[in-house]
């Protein structure tokens, strides 16, 4: 029973974050910046909570900040024609190192980072952070199957000729996209900065990435997502519970901790082609 609710521990945040590169998938473009935006949305959350002294504004400041960042961002490249793909490979990069440069400028270090403010026991704040990520998880999927919106969005890269023959401007849902993506990025930043009880530079760990290979192993299925977020989460949790076990104590550590990517490379191989 441990090991499941430890796994669902690793799960709920990543399945956030998955559905904001679903949601952004389906509006045919893939937020790239997934990754960059969860050390943000971590160190925002951060810096911001130690400015307030309160975790709700910190976190809701930092998910703000970012969803106006990835806005102004979007229709900065929008506006210039850019190619989108390689604008949200750049602002990941540049997500990532703007909170070395923040970090460097406000906290005179670019480590760790930790204060009494910033402090949280690990049992509370695992099951209180997954319980906002479920639900957050759920009103994203229960937008995308019951809403004209959510049907908008799903229909937006694949049919946007029909949203257009209507007067809708599918433009506009992409961007909504990449909000919706922002937010979850920021937001699952924000999860394993409070579960650390401080910000760790790269905290994202690739999350990022697998989150957007999940979307991908699930055929755009949020059912399907589900279980392959399932796998990465067990993934992860083996790659930190096998460390422990005498038998893998000359196994690398390294290695370990690269069983979520081995994983995901693995599923990846062995997953039959969509047949077109």
């Amino acid at each position: 029973m441990n090991t499941t609710l430890q796994i669902f521990y690793i799960a709920s945040p990543l399945l956030l974050i998955t559905l904001g590169g679903l949601v952004s998938e389906y509006a045919g473009r893939m937020a790239c910046f997934l990754d960059g935006i969860i050390n943000l949305g971590a160190f925002l959350c951060f810096a911001f909570t130690v400015a307030t002294k309160n975790i709700f504004f910190g976190a809701t400041i930092s998910v703000l900040c970012c969803m106006i960042l990835v806005f102004a961002l979007e229709k900065f490249s929008s506006h210039f024609k850019a190619n989108m793909f390689l604008s949200s490979l750049g602002m990941n990069l540049f997500f990532t190192a703007l909170c070395s440069l923040l970090s460097s400028i406000f906290f005179g270090t670019r480590s760790v980072l930790s204060s009494e403010v910033f402090s949280y026991s690990s049992n509370i704040s695992k099951i209180e952070t997954s319980a906002l990520c479920i639900l957050f998880s759920l009103l994203i999927i229960l937008l995308l199957k019951f809403t004209k919106t959510g049907l908008a969005l799903r229909i937006t890269g694949s049919d946007s000729d029909v949203l257009e023959s209507r007067g809708i401007s599918s433009d506009k849902y992409r961007t909504l996209s990449w909000l919706i993506a922002a937010f979850c990025g920021a937001f699952g930043g924000c999860v394993f900065a409070i579960r650390l009880s401080s910000y760790v530079p790269n905290i994202s760990s690739g999350r990022g990435w697998t989150a957007l290979a999940a979307v991908f192993l699930g055929r755009k299925n949020p059912v399907l997502i589900i279980l392959a977020v399932a796998v990465f989460a067990a993934a992860e949790y083996a790659s930190s519970y096998l460390q422990n076990i005498p038998l893998f104590a000359n196994v690398q550590s390294s290695v370990l901790l690269a069983l979520p990517y081995i994983a995901s490379l693995v599923l990846i191989l062995i997953m039959p082609n969509e047949k077109k």
